[in-house]
């Protein structure tokens, strides 16, 4: 008899090794771009947008993005980035009731804060705002990695005390001080890092979880499908967000009258609610499976 589908196993477009490779090269040019942006140049100019007035004040973040500010509301500075934000939530709230486990459910719980973090970023273009998105996803990655490298999936305390620290430290130190500066790049160096080692542990990680789910049946390759997907939308998400920072200007203007194609709403934002949630399923995976290895030990 044929195989079923879902039995056989997929091509292996994307190695750990690989995927580590490429999403490492990807991440060194946004930690350059993130590091020496210059928030005071104007990488574009808008021409054939409404005036910049909205009901918040002068943008004062890092980055004001490519998408035209205030064009559908006084109140929301960059619309398509502010809704596109909120699709974080969904993984979450899918997940939310495939695990009671309290590591498990922080580990949604800040992907949720991603999604609110990044509309009120978006949202206002306020620096605090800002902080606000940056400061989720750092805990996020950290904690991620925590669960899925220890064998008992916890986070230890000291990474939630370095959180606590961080927060504390940014938010009461003014942006311009050293202690904020080397606050901000130890952050945006930690989550590359903890990024790039993912990608390479994911595989490996994945199989296991496929190997264990079949209990000696046939396997389903079910996380490394996951893994497979993922990992080519992290890579599309990540050049989305370059070009978009590099390429604003010609965005802006395309040929035939064709509009801004939203890339970091669109392609940015989508992918990596996609990749975070694929994390999530596999942090509950691996929870899941821990269960019933003590439950059977009884």
């Amino acid at each position: 008899m044929p195989k079923d589908e879902q039995s056989c196993a997929p091509p292996v477009l994307l190695t750990g090794p690989i995927l580590g490779g490429l999403v490492g090269a990807l991440l060194s040019v946004t930690t350059f771009l993130y590091l020496n942006h210059d928030r005071d140049n104007k990488e574009w100019v808008r021409d054939n947008t409404p005036a910049s007035i909205g009901h918040w004040p002068a943008p004062s973040a890092d980055f004001d993005w490519c998408e035209p500010n205030y064009v559908y509301s006084p109140w929301i500075a960059e619309l398509w980035n502010t809704v596109t934000s909120l699709l974080f939530l969904i993984g979450p709230a899918l997940l939310w009731s495939k695990s009671e486990n309290w590591s498990v459910r922080l580990n949604l719980l800040l992907v949720v804060a991603i999604g609110l973090g990044s509309a009120a970023f978006h949202g206002t273009l306020q620096y605090e705002a800002q902080l606000l998105d940056e400061l989720p996803m750092i805990m996020y990655i950290c904690h991620t990695v925590a669960l899925l490298s220890r064998p008992d999936v916890t986070c230890p305390k000291a990474l939630w005390v370095g959180g606590a620290s961080l927060s504390l430290l940014l938010f009461a130190t003014s942006r311009e001080d050293a202690a904020h500066k080397a606050g901000r790049c130890a952050m945006v160096l930690g989550f590359s890092s903890c990024f790039v080692w993912l990608a390479f542990s994911l595989a490996p990680l994945c199989n296991q979880l496929d190997q264990r789910a079949a209990g000696g049946g046939s396997v389903k390759y079910f996380y490394t499908r996951r893994y497979q997907s993922a990992g080519l939308a992290v890579l599309v998400a990540i050049l989305s967000w370059v070009t978009d920072n590099l390429g604003c200007r010609k965005l802006q203007s395309l040929p035939f009258g064709l509009p801004y194609p939203q890339l970091h709403a669109l392609v940015w934002h989508t992918g990596m609610a996609y990749v975070c949630g694929s994390l999530c399923v596999s942090v509950v995976g691996k929870r899941q499976q821990l269960a019933r290895d003590l439950a059977s030990a009884l």
